[in-house]
């Protein structure tokens, strides 16, 4: 079975404090990814979308990663970084018979993420850029990484 992982990782924007609302996926650089991503994945049908909380608490509420996937199609879920290695045991559970997960996540769970799947430079990848979506192959608990998906290279 050939199951597809797409991450998505969010872009950075600076927001003076004057201008608080005016959060990630609001900002004219959230629109144009969430309009992309919309369009990206327009012909895919997610068996999971996993979005980190938005909970005030745990959230940072510049990266509304709920709003960024809001035209995938797909069943949404959502969940808090202390999640992040349970979700990835069901995800490779073969008997759960996915095909294709799509999860976006903030800042502060690369770390996380880049253990989990512990591909070569994966830290590299995530920790540098922004506005992407890294598409991995997985089988059981292998991550292989396919190709790195720039938004600015395909406009």
């Amino acid at each position: 079975m050939n199951n597809n992982l797409y991450i998505v990782r969010h872009g950075k924007i600076l927001i003076e404090e004057r201008n608080k609302s005016d959060y990630l996926h609001l900002s004219k650089e959230g629109i144009e990814f969430g309009t992309f991503l919309d369009k990206f994945f327009k012909d895919i049908y997610f068996d999971q979308i996993l979005f980190q909380t938005i909970d005030i608490k745990t959230s940072d509420p510049y990266n509304r990663c709920r709003e960024t996937v809001r035209g995938t199609k797909g069943i949404k879920a959502q969940f808090d970084k202390t999640q992040l290695s349970k979700m990835f045991t069901d995800i490779n559970k073969v008997d759960t018979g996915r095909q294709n997960v799509l999860l976006c996540f903030r800042t502060d769970a690369f770390n996380v993420i880049s253990n989990i799947i512990g591909t070569d430079d994966s830290d590299e990848h995530f920790n540098k850029d922004f506005n992407r979506i890294f598409h991995f192959s997985f089988t059981g608990n292998h991550y292989t990484f396919v190709r790195k998906i720039n938004t600015e290279e395909n406009k």
